[in-house]
This record gives C-alpha cells, structure tokens and sequence, in this order.
C-alpha cells in the first residue's frame, strides 16, 4: 500500500495573498486623503489633527503611531505622490529603451506630477510656510527632491549620461522639464496645462538636454 506525502507549504515561494489590502494600509491611505483634505482648506499651521483623525474615522493614537508628527503627515502626503514616480525607477535601469524615449516618459511624468491640481496646491503650502516651518521644508526636500534627483542620477550613469556629475545633471533634466512653469503656477493659480503643450514641453526638454550632455559612446571590449 503506498502513501502519499503531504507537501508542506513554504513560506518562502508561498505566492502574496490576493484580495483586500491590509488593513494598516486601508487605514493609512484613509488618513493621507483626509490630511490632504485638511491641508487644501486650512494650510499647514491651521491644520488640526483633530480634524484629520474625525475625517479618516481614527484615533489619534492610531494617527500619531503612523504618523508621529505633523510635518510627517504632510510629508507622507507629498511622498505619496512622488512614490508613483520613484517606483519605476527599476524598470528604466533595467529597460533596453533608448535614453530619448526613457527620458521622455520620466519627464512627461514629472510634469503631469507638478501640473496635476492637488500637487499644486499642496505645493504652493509648502513654500508659504517654508519660512516659518524650515525643518518641514528640510525633511521634504530629502524625503522628495533629493531622493529623485538620486534615482535620475542612478539611470543617467548606467547609459552614460551627463558625467561625472551625475547629480547636478539630474537637477539639470528636471529644470528643463519644469522650466518656467511652476513659477508661473505659483503666481497664477489658474494656469493649465494641456496635454499637448505638456508633451511639447518635455519633447524640447529632453532635445535640449541631450545637446548639452549627449549619450557617452559605449566601450570598447578588450
């Protein structure tokens, strides 16, 4: 009589669960939309976080364990906006597209980013009160700014791009995306974007950014 044995599951090659997110993940997306709420009508310093925990249906002990402060709430609400661009940032390292086409598609993304409304607005928060509150200002421009321009960085030295200063030329590709165009959104509030001129604005971007620092040769073996 033979027997058949049973396989034990393993936890290592056991594929991800499918279905509901984890609840600590409804919840904190649940808090991030009703900061953002909160911050569009009253601003930084007048947000009450009071009123973000009433809004997500929270406690605000469940509040300040994920998010210990208030600048890390209005952190987190930015982050999550430019979480969506950094996580392709592995796909272009690793894609055989040419720099033209990549650069194109990361600069049509950062723009759609700074031009969407919320963006914006919250954007137009952080540089009112960046004088009164400078350590918030200092903690996005790492969690946001410098950790883009380190991942732009990253893929302009794999293809050979702009260097040996590969961080100043990153700063470099994302000034000539934005150009002119979030000064003028921070004084015009009714500035639009259309999708034509934003692709048009990016095509001539990445032109004029491969002139100054154009694709390196690749080496020769041996």
């Amino acid at each position: 009589m033979s027997t058949v044995k049973k396989r034990e599951p393993s936890p290592v090659t056991t594929p991800p669960q499918r279905g509901r997110p984890p609840l600590a993940v409804v919840e904190r997306e649940r808090i991030l939309s009703a900061t953002t709420s909160v911050f569009l009508e009253n601003g930084f310093e007048r947000a009450s976080t009071n009123e973000i925990a009433r809004r997500a249906h929270t406690s605000k002990q469940t509040l300040y364990a994920l998010f210990p402060t208030k600048a890390d709430l209005f952190v987190g609400v930015m982050s999550a906006h430019t979480e969506e661009l950094f996580s392709r940032h592995g796909h272009y390292i690793e894609s055989g597209k040419a720099p033209g086409p990549a650069l194109t598609e990361m600069g049509e993304r950062i723009l759609t980013m700074f031009s969407a409304p919320t963006f914006l607005a919250l954007y137009r928060i952080l540089v009112a009160e960046a004088h009164h509150f400078p350590d918030l200002a200092r903690q996005l421009w790492s969690v946001c700014m410098e950790r883009g321009y380190g991942l732009l960085a990253e893929y302009l030295k794999s293809r050979g791009i702009g260097g040996p200063a590969y961080r100043q030329s990153a700063a470099q590709f994302v000034s000539f995306v934005l150009g002119d165009f979030v000064v003028s959104a921070m004084l015009n509030p009714d500035v639009e974007l259309s999708g034509g001129a934003l692709k048009a604005r990016v095509r001539d971007a990445v032109r004029d950014f491969l002139r100054l620092h154009p694709v390196a040769p690749p080496r020769k073996k041996g």
